[in-house]
């Protein structure tokens, strides 16, 4: 088990373009496998973990699912490359003959026309909308305006079970894996509705042996009516249990998309929080006796890409969290590589001056990789614990008293923790340091016929040109990746 430097995956999500997901992933673990080879490293799993988010979470579940039951990452791109092909569907304009050949003739005439490539895409989308994807998507019955009387207002809402049983026949479920079995692990981001908070499901263990994802408000547990929670008896204020691995359902919830899905339903415990000061008491809440402070009921999860369509934070501090509180490490915490294949371009060329163009550019921007300032902070916080660690040593060899730093290290820190909400000590910000060491981002292109409906095209000839787009641009970027990697292996 390596310990020196993890590398995480991160995929986007993006619809349709998850296509071009499965290329660069085929072209990068090609690329990576042959290069672990040279270097007598074939031992090594390609990566240890495996983060996405909406269609990134259905790649990242075959993904982990495959090396899980067979135990090798070979033939994992081709696995993911063929769920792509299985779940494409041939439209109706690819089936015409000649028509982008037709509807280019008349951009001769008029050259503001769109491409025939583009009307080719843009039509095969309406068509999908319209009628949907059959692995995928299907239309449900509209739900109509019962509250403004509004026809204009109508609901048209898909079904994904299509995609779930899609899903199920290229994954195996649940899926749990374990580090001490060389297992990847993966990481998938959902929003509660209500909450409005990103919830990361874990196929790794929780510190008491349990799989589990925790969020909402933290605090004192209330344990009856009467008497107020100890402090050492906290918690969060929802708790999903998986003990058995993530399920389909879970990787539904990281990808149903708002208005055009329904929401994910899921099992939630509830719990709660005693928000008196230790030492409260009234009587009467010892009249009403002991109550029930846990509940269980159903919340709502949309798609985890409104919050985080890239998780990078989301996969710093799981791994933060695995290797501090599971295994008990304070430091040398192991290193994090990450790979994100963004499949919304930030920079284009040309300002849009049409409809379609303008949404297209609006959905990008939204969308788009904006982790940089993540991996900025990650990284400053890395360094400012080194720097701390450094003057302390400097002081201890220049004669201050351990007495003397330990105060300062036990002062608390002005910072409330966004995980427990509680104020920490100067000497916790230094304890599970996750270094960021390098973030290689792959990015795929829009091309001059692109659309704002791009998602929805899951038309073949679309899916085939977005697998190869992937493999192929990937492998031209893997060059300078790879190039890195040698010099850092002959460095260290």
């Amino acid at each position: 088990m390596y310990l020196g430097i993890h590398r995480a995956l991160v995929f986007q999500g993006g619809g349709s373009l998850g296509a071009y997901e499965a290329g660069a992933y085929k072209s990068i673990n090609e690329e990576l496998s042959g290069f672990f080879r040279k270097e007598g490293r074939e031992n090594e799993p390609t990566f240890h973990i495996v983060a996405g988010t909406s269609i990134g979470a259905i790649n990242s579940a075959i993904l982990v699912s495959f090396v899980k039951e067979n135990k090798t990452w070979e033939g994992s791109g081709e696995r993911l490359v063929d769920f792509w092909e299985y779940v494409s569907k041939q439209s109706s304009v690819d089936s015409m003959p000649y028509f982008t050949h037709y509807w280019d003739s008349w951009r001769k005439v008029n050259k503001h026309i769109a491409s025939g490539e583009a009307a080719r895409r843009y039509f095969s989308t309406k068509e999908f909308i319209f009628k949907g994807v059959p692995n995928v998507f299907i239309p449900k019955t509209p739900l109509p305006d019962t509250r403004f009387f509004d026809p204009s207002n109508t609901w048209y809402v898909y079904d994904n079970k299509p995609l779930k049983a899609s899903l199920e026949r290229f994954a195996k479920f649940p899926i749990s894996t374990s580090f001490e079995n060389d297992e990847p692990r993966l990481l998938l981001v959902a929003v509660d509705v209500q909450e409005a908070t990103a919830v990361v499901f874990d196929s790794y263990e929780k510190e008491d042996g349990t799989r589990k994802s925790e969020y909402g408000k933290y605090g004192r547990m209330k344990s009856d009516g009467s008497a107020i929670a100890s402090e050492n008896n906290e918690g969060f204020e929802h708790v999903i249990r998986y003990n058995n691995g993530i399920t389909a359902d879970f990787v539904l919830a990281s990808c149903s998309v708002p208005v055009n899905y329904d929401y994910t339903r899921l099992n939630v415990e509830n719990h709660t929080l005693d928000l008196r000061k230790p030492g409260h008491n009234t009587q009467a809440e010892s009249n009403n006796g002991p109550s029930s402070n846990v509940s269980n009921s159903l919340r709502f999860f949309w798609d985890g890409g409104l919050l985080a369509n890239t998780p990078l934070r989301q996969t710093i501090l799981a791994h933060r969290h695995y290797w501090f509180k599971v295994k008990k490490l304070e430091d040398n915490i192991p290193r994090l590589k990450f790979g994100i294949i963004n499949l919304h371009p930030a920079k284009q060329e040309y300002v849009p001056s049409d409809y379609d163009s303008v949404v297209d550019r609006k959905n990008d921007i939204i969308y788009h990789d904006r982790t940089e300032f993540d991996e900025f902070v990650a990284v400053l916080v890395s360094d400012y614990a080194m720097l701390a660690k450094s003057l302390i040593k400097l002081a201890e060899d220049n004669g201050a008293s351990k007495e003397a730093l330990e105060k300062i290290l036990k002062e608390k820190t002005n910072a409330v923790f966004l995980a427990t909400g509680k104020h920490g000590l100067y000497g916790d910000l230094l304890k599970g340091r996750v270094d960021v060491d390098f973030v290689a981002r792959l990015e795929r292109k829009n091309d001059s016929h692109t659309i704002s409906n791009k998602t929805f095209d899951f038309s073949k000839t679309t899916i085939q040109q977005l697998i190869q787009d992937g493999y192929e641009e990937t492998k031209e970027q893997m060059k300078q990746i790879l190039a890195d990697l040698k010099k850092e292996l002959s460095d260290t």
